[in-house]
């Protein structure tokens, strides 16, 4: 299907020949991806096509959104959609969701999260006050219940840096200390991937353990899933995990992804290939890859583009052999 929506989203000939203007863009190709994400677009409780919003440089002051997602029961506007044809660029559209967004956020003293498309490509931009990251290209939208999260957090959230490494976690190895540090500046800094390249047995599961405590304790991520390749690993990993923190965690297998309502998840990489699409770009807040080399990302790159959470790889390969 992506092969196929590319070819016809190629060039500007191409589209018109397919039919494909804005219209039909919207009704082919986005309705289709909102309705993955669970926003119903025939449901105008949920979802409203064309809302229209004030403050606009327009000569009535109106605009209109092309999707605006609510909340079921506040009805608070959770995202703005700006739609181009699959023959624009995205960024196109850029300037007009803000606008949109920031209509909204003088209507209702709330500021939304904005996605702008083509259909073929989601970007996804957090632009309120307390954000460092800029626009970022999204696998596909958000489901309602994290985009609650995205907005949420924004008033709860702490700098990563800001919280107290747990000495019982880190022990008193210094340049673990200065690994979490790095990381967890980069994360603030607006960063969205991070690399711990360190030696077997010097504590790179340990690492991991005591960045998944600060994000839960900084209120910056409610889920985080780690992923290693082999299931005795991912035991280890678990057991590792629940010796420091209290969270609750769970396996996911190639089978089924079981109950949802963990914080840990450790999961092979097969695995994780298997069903990862049943669940939205937002569900996890920060990924940890285990034995993060090449070969991993070549197998199992399409994990690693579907997810928008952080990343951080770990690794034991020499770091001149690692492709970065």
């Amino acid at each position: 299907a992506n092969s196929e929506i590319r070819g016809a989203c190629s060039g500007q000939d191409a589209a018109d020949r397919l039919g494909f203007n804005e219209e039909e863009t919207r009704k082919q190709l986005i309705d289709i991806q909102l309705a993955k994400a669970g926003w119903p677009v025939s449901d105008d409780e949920v979802v409203v096509v064309e809302r229209p919003v004030e403050h606009q440089p327009t000569q009535t002051g109106t605009g209109y959104i092309d999707y605006a997602s609510k909340h079921r029961e506040s009805g608070k506007i959770l995202a703005v959609v700006e739609a181009k044809r699959c023959s624009k660029d995205p960024a196109d559209g850029k300037a007009q969701a803000k606008l949109y967004a920031d209509g909204i956020e003088k209507e209702t003293g709330a500021r939304p999260v904005i996605f702008y498309t083509n259909g073929y490509e989601t970007w996804l931009w957090e632009d309120h006050a307390n954000s460092q990251s800029p626009p970022r290209k999204v696998h596909g939208f958000y489901s309602q219940q994290s985009l609650e999260y995205l907005i949420w957090r924004r008033a709860e959230a702490a700098a990563l840096s800001s919280i107290t490494p747990d000495q019982k976690i880190l022990g008193d190895r210094d340049y673990q200390y200065e690994s979490l540090s790095a990381i967890c500046g980069a994360f603030d800094q607006g960063r969205r991937k991070a690399l711990a390249v360190q030696a077997t047995g010097t504590g790179k599961t340990r690492l991991a353990v005591a960045l998944t405590d600060v994000v839960l304790k900084a209120n910056a991520g409610r889920r985080i899933l780690f992923m290693c390749d082999r299931r005795e690993l991912r035991k280890q990993a678990k057991n590792a995990f629940d010796a420091f923190l209290s969270a609750p965690s769970t396996f996911l297998s190639k089978d089924s992804l079981g109950e949802l309502s963990n914080q840990l998840y450790f999961a092979t990489y097969p695995a994780m290939a298997k069903i990862y699409k049943q669940l939205d770009p937002g569900f996890f807040d920060l990924i940890i890859a285990d034995e993060s080399h090449r070969s991993i990302y070549n197998v199992y790159g399409d994990l690693f583009r579907y997810f928008d959470g952080l990343q951080l790889g770990l690794t034991a390969t020499p770091v001149e052999m690692v492709s970065r």
